[in-house]
């Protein structure tokens, strides 16, 4: 099932130009500035430097930042005067959304732009990824960071050192919003753009019912990883993510196949792509079912369950987190249930299945397109690890034995579903997350 995607990162071409009393200066992108911004973008107006993205600020003031361009220092006021803790460059900008664009003044160490842009590399060469036609609003302004010396000479008005003045506002408990009067900047964001094309593979194995073969289980794995680091050349082996929910697609459909009773219900297996990029190929699918939503019973969907977390790795007991099968069917949850004290008794961990969890997995993968349009589902997984998103991701350290077992709880629940007499209850209580039911 082909796609086009519409890729787009920031341009080279790309400048800020400073006026101020030094006269006029251009910057370049990549060795004196970056960005993230994925639109074009040309701001010129009177900046207004802010301090620090948690310095305190009154309503009025933050009234005042409203179609302002607005200059910050990276990190935060509370460890901004601490050497001794960790920064974080790329802070929330959280309080700044009314802001026309943010420059934040990466200033902390020698090299700390070279660490940025080594952090950014995949992006930067990659850029970013949406649906053709359907452009990601994002909800974020422009932002840009840029070099101390940049700094410096944005700030040169305030009559010291980029480095002496995060240091003075850091510890200034009266510290107020600055304009600056005698300093214009314009951002001038390029935009480079092209359409690329990517695919969903699924195989249909039909059920054995007259009647009950309209409808449709879809088990879903994604196949796409983060590719190669380009600042590097480490490859990302995805072995767990997801390597392992891909190969248990393929192991679940030779096993439905070899059986010689067939499910009554049909089965749509498919390997997804874009899920690292935007849960995109779940997205596309979703909007251009191949068979009808209406007439799909479940989403089973596997990702990373080939590990073991940190929680589990003093236990013996094998586990497996079940995430959403609640949500919008109670009955659903019931089957996982049922299947896994008649098969493999693994202890089922609903920790992320609460609707406030931080980390959110219901919403970070494949099933939730499927959760969305209203379609009971089960996410198997088995949590993160220190190789997540790390060229370490290697396939020997996959939990091979474990795995089976997860594999046959999929197995047993979806072949219970594939025999139920009716469509799936959906009695579930409404999640925050789950859309249109």
């Amino acid at each position: 099932q082909p796609f086009e995607l519409d890729v787009r990162k920031p341009d080279r071409s790309s400048q800020i130009i400073v006026t101020g009393p030094h006269g006029t200066r251009a910057y370049s992108f990549v060795e004196d500035f970056l960005t993230t911004a994925t639109l074009d973008t040309t701001i010129a107006t009177p900046p207004v430097f802010v301090g620090f993205a948690d310095t305190p600020r009154t309503p009025e003031e933050e009234t005042g930042l409203t179609d302002r361009l607005v200059i910050l220092f990276a990190g935060q006021r509370s460890t901004a005067a601490d050497s001794t803790r960790p920064r974080d460059r790329r802070s929330s900008f959280k309080g700044f959304q009314n802001a026309a664009a943010l420059v934040v003044v990466v200033d902390e160490a020698e090299g700390t732009m070279t660490d940025l842009r080594r952090s950014l590399a995949g992006f930067l060469d990659k850029g970013s990824f949406s649906l053709k036609g359907h452009v990601r609003k994002t909800g974020t302004i422009p932002t840009v960071y840029v070099s101390s010396q940049v700094g410096t000479d944005l700030l040169s008005e305030l009559g010291a050192p980029v480095i002496q003045l995060r240091r003075t506002v850091a510890t200034d408990s009266t510290f107020k919003p600055v304009e600056l009067k005698r300093v214009t900047i314009s951002l001038n964001l390029k935009t480079h753009h092209e359409v690329k094309t990517s695919e969903n593979v699924v195989g249909l194995l039909e059920g054995s019912d007259p009647e009950l073969k309209q409808e449709y289980i879809v088990l879903t794995a994604h196949y796409d990883h983060v590719g190669v680091n380009p600042a590097t050349g480490d490859i990302y082996n995805g072995a767990d993510d997801d390597g392992s929910g891909t190969s248990m697609i393929l192991e679940l459909a030779e096993a439905f196949v070899s059986n010689p009773k067939k499910p009554k219900r049909s089965m749509l297996f498919m390997t997804v792509a874009g899920e690292e990029k935007g849960l995109l190929g779940s997205a596309y699918y979703t909007a251009n079912p191949l068979v009808p939503l209406n007439k799909t019973i479940a989403n089973i969907n596997m990702d990373m369950i080939g590990r073991i977390d940190k929680k589990h790795r003093e236990s013996a007991s094998p586990y497996v987190y079940v995430i959403g099968s609640d949500k919008i069917s109670t009955e659903l949850d019931s089957i996982v249930q049922a299947a896994n004290r008649q098969t493999v008794n693994l202890a089922l961990d609903y920790e992320y299945n609460d609707d406030n969890d931080p980390n959110q997995f219901y919403r970070r993968s494949d099933h939730y397109n499927f959760a969305r349009n209203g379609i009971p589902i089960v996410f198997f997984f088995t949590g993160v690890h220190e190789d997540y998103h790390q060229p370490t991701d290697t396939v020997e350290k996959i939990e091979f034995n474990r795995m089976v077992l997860i594999g046959r709880l999929m197995y047993t629940t979806t072949w219970k579903v594939a025999h139920l007499p009716r469509m799936l209850r959906k009695d579930g209580k409404p999640s925050v997350y789950s859309g249109r039911q």
